[in-house]
């Protein structure tokens, strides 16, 4: 028995939205991850070396050992120039062609393949599009963070000049509310700009009209989507974490051998170089993590596209009953 193709246009509940996310990957693993490692591998295997060599076990420590949190700026500037300009990059082309294959999957037939060469339709209008709007998106979150800082900042100072326990005890529940709005906000927040990317690139529209359809779509359906991409990220987060497993444990050995390096030979001694091995282990665990966002990516946009199934349907039952 062939098995269901898996599109988007389809109205999912909890559980399925996490089945269509899975058995998308199973349909389409090859040309789907063949395409992201082909289009955004590169930068994104730029940005991992680059993140391993220079922010590695042994480097922040070396730095700090030999000439201090001036040398580290000095030294890791170019660096970390390298990782944002070349990270936007790939980070752009990687949310474009996975939409891509989303996108042209849903043009195919039933007995249609999803194929490396679907990802190069358009792929050049796209990613300008997209590069473009995630800068827009970007100021406008950064503007936001600079306020509430400002916001936040102004309160725990006026506390702070009021003294005693009173002040203190206020500025406790503060952080409290602060938590609890991060943990009420904090999925929706993950949700909305990945969805609206989506939506960007579907539909040829701004990113903020594409937020606002987000929003619209997202309406009386809150809490659900609260709940998938809640689940989604702790999904994301324990495989992401399990991908880094090897990371944290020749971190470890590594930080410790040095500890014993410097207690024994003394600074002069201290061997500045970042291991080879530690190198190729962190560039191979962080490409798999962008591998396995992919998952929340999916989980988003089955979600998005679930609500504006079911809104449109229902929009389309209404007109009909009212020619009925």
């Amino acid at each position: 028995m062939t098995e269901q193709k898996i599109y988007y246009k389809k109205v999912r509940d909890f559980g399925q939205v996490f089945g269509a996310c899975f058995g998308f990957i199973k349909q389409n693993f090859k040309p789907l991850y063949g395409s992201l490692l082909f289009f955004a591998g590169p930068f994104l295997l730029i940005v991992a070396a680059v993140s391993a060599i220079s922010f590695g076990s042994n480097m922040a420590i070396n730095r700090i050992v030999r000439g201090g949190f001036d040398e580290i700026f000095e030294t890791l500037l170019i660096p970390y120039l390298t990782i944002l300009g070349v990270g936007m990059i790939g980070i752009t082309v990687y949310n474009v062609v996975l939409n891509k294959n989303i996108i042209e999957n849903e043009t195919l037939q039933s007995n249609e393949k999803l194929t490396i060469g679907h990802s190069m339709k358009n792929l050049w209008t796209d990613f300008t599009r997209i590069l473009g709007n995630s800068f827009l998106l970007g100021i406008t979150i950064i503007g936001s963070l600079v306020v509430l800082v400002v916001i936040f900042g102004g309160i725990i100072s006026v506390i702070g000049e009021g003294g005693g326990g009173g002040a203190i005890g206020l500025a406790v529940i503060l952080v409290i509310i602060l938590l609890f709005a991060m943990l009420i906000f904090g999925p929706i927040l993950s949700f909305v700009p990945i969805a609206a990317m989506f939506v960007c690139q579907r539909d040829h529209i701004g990113i903020f009209p594409a937020i606002g359809k987000v929003f619209r779509f997202m309406k009386d359906n809150f809490w659900i989507t609260w709940a998938v991409s809640f689940v989604g990220i702790l999904t994301y987060s324990f495989l992401s974490w399990f991908a880094q497993v090897p990371v944290f444990i020749m971190t470890l050995i590594s930080t410790f051998s040095r500890i014993k390096d410097i207690e024994s030979s003394g600074v002069e001694g201290f061997d500045t170089s970042t291991s080879m091995t530690f190198i190729i282990v962190s560039t191979i665990c962080t490409l798999l993590t962008y591998g396995i966002t992919v998952i929340y990516h999916l989980i988003v946009i089955y979600q998005y596209t679930n609500l504006e199934e079911k809104k449109e349907g229902q929009s389309i039952l209404e007109k009909i009953n009212q020619i009925q």
